[in-house]
This record gives structure tokens, sequence and C-alpha cells, in this order.
């Protein structure tokens, strides 16, 4: 082959390569200015606005909102829960003995009927009986949960709660906590029962009737939260092109009607979805 021939071969695969990282550059910039735009609605104005979003795949963060602020989760709050009981206990651990649960059932289903339907009684009960079950009487529930969440290296900084379900308003937790609590789960042995037990859009749970036509739909698993001025979705989202991502909102103190806020969430989440990049995927987990 010559030597010209070569050099022009180079000079369009360069040229390519170019057009590709820059067409890839100006969707994400279009999916930043989207999320920005939806979580700056004036309905929001004078609420407190929690939110991030990161890949999993070479984890480069998309967006970010006051991600570092603590705020009311509502039932975000059983992502700590249930987390916590898989890392500690497993989700083969017998159960029988909660309150609410069905004789021989296992955590790992035990976990699914908390999260999918959101079931404030069976996360409360779970996180009673996790220092007990854990073999830690010493502790209080939110000393354990702090103390096995810090010996893998995630500080619940600014996290208070006083229930496992996320039904007192004392609750505090950012989004920049609960999206650490995804990764580690998102790289724990006990990874699929957790994300198995979340709510997928458009399919099931307390999504079962949101994002039923979009690009999100059975694209996002995440967990809903909702008190008076208060609404959170917390998850994973797998892009069109392949990419995982997880991601946090935690909105509080809007005064417009919630269904209105969760379809921003939706917005939200479509957006995510849309995202396309080229990312190394070869380390990603099997399945979603």
């Amino acid at each position: 082959m010559r030597r010209s021939t070569v050099y022009g071969i180079i000079v369009t695969l360069m040229a390519t390569s170019l057009l590709s990282s820059a067409t890839q550059a100006e969707n994400l910039r279009e999916v930043q200015n989207q999320l920005a735009g939806v979580l700056a609605h004036p309905a929001l104005r004078g609420a407190e606005v929690g939110a991030l979003a990161m890949s999993l795949s070479d984890g480069q963060e998309i967006f970010r909102l006051k991600a570092q602020r603590p705020l009311i989760p509502a039932s975000n709050m059983k992502l700590v829960t249930v987390a916590t009981a898989l890392e500690l206990l497993g989700p083969g651990h017998d159960c029988s003995t909660m309150q609410g649960a069905h004789a021989g059932e296992e955590l790992g289903a035990f976990a699914r009927r908390t999260l999918k339907p959101s079931d404030n009684a069976l996360a409360d009960a779970l996180l009673t009986a996790l220092p007990a079950a854990a073999g830690r009487r010493d502790l209080t529930p939110e000393q354990l949960c702090a103390e096995a969440w810090g010996d893998r290296g995630l500080y619940l900084h600014g996290a208070r709660w006083v229930d496992g379900s996320g039904l007192s308003r004392r609750d505090m937790m950012s989004a920049e906590v609960i999206v650490g609590l995804l990764q580690a789960m998102d790289g724990s042995r006990w990874r699929q029962e957790f994300i198995s037990a979340l709510p997928i859009a458009g399919i099931d749970g307390t999504l079962g009737n949101r994002m039923g036509r979009g690009s999100a739909r059975g694209r996002v698993r995440a967990k809903t939260g909702t008190l008076t001025g208060v609404s959170a979705l917390s998850g994973y989202a797998q892009t069109v092109g392949g990419e995982r991502l997880v991601f946090a909102m935690v909105m509080n103190g809007f005064e417009c009607d919630v269904d209105r806020v969760r379809t921003m969430q939706d917005q939200v989440c479509e957006a995510l979805a849309g995202l396309e990049r080229e990312v190394s995927c070869s380390e990603q987990p099997a399945g979603h």
C-alpha cells in the first residue's frame, strides 16, 4: 500500500474519531442542559433540590445540583435499610421471626416485598430487627448502619434517621450519600438481589404507572419517596447505548401538586436514558 494511501486512511480515521467525540460531547451537554432546565422549573421555586447522576461505566459525573445538602428523603430511606440488611445478613437470611414476614421467608424475598410496593411496616420491622439479627445488640440500628458502611468506605455524612421507612420528617439524607450507597451496592456480591428488588419504570411496583411509553421504560430501576411537600427518586438507569448510570433526586418544600414533581423526575430519567456515549462496558456486571 502506498504511503499516501495509508496517510489518507489515518487522517480519515482521526477525523471520524474527533467527529464522534464532538457529537458525544454535544449530546452530554444537551442532557445536562435538559436536567438543569427541568430542575429549575418555576414550580420548584422556593423548594430545596438535591440531585446527582454519575456513570457506573467510567465514573464520570453527569450532573450535580446541591448534592451534598442533607434533605428529607422520604421512602428513599428504605434503600439504606434494605442495603444494610443484605450486606450484613445476605439474601438467604431467614426472616421468619420479623414482624410481617411469611413463614420461611428469606431476606431476598422480604426485600422485594419492602421496596417494590414501598411497604413502610416491613422496612421499620427490618431495621428494628437488624442489630439482633447481625449479632450486634450493643448498637442502635442507626449506629449499626453507620458502622457497616463506614467499614466499606462509605461515610454517611449528614445522614440522620429515626426509622427504616422514611416516614419521619426528621430523617435526612443527601443525594450524594444516596448515590454512594447505590454505587456500593452495584459492587456488592448481593448486587443482583438488591437491584431486582427495586421498582421498574413502566413495569411494576411504585413505578408501574410511570414512564410507561418513553425510552426510560424498563431501563430505570429506582426507589420512590413521598411525603407532603417531599418527593424523591433514586436508582439506576441504562441508556439506549448500554451505559449504566446511577442517580438520586430529592425535592423538599415544593408547593405544587406532587404529580407535577413526579413528571419532572420522569423527564430527568428520560433524558438520562437518552444519553449516548461510547464508554468501555467490559467491566460492567451482566444484566441490569
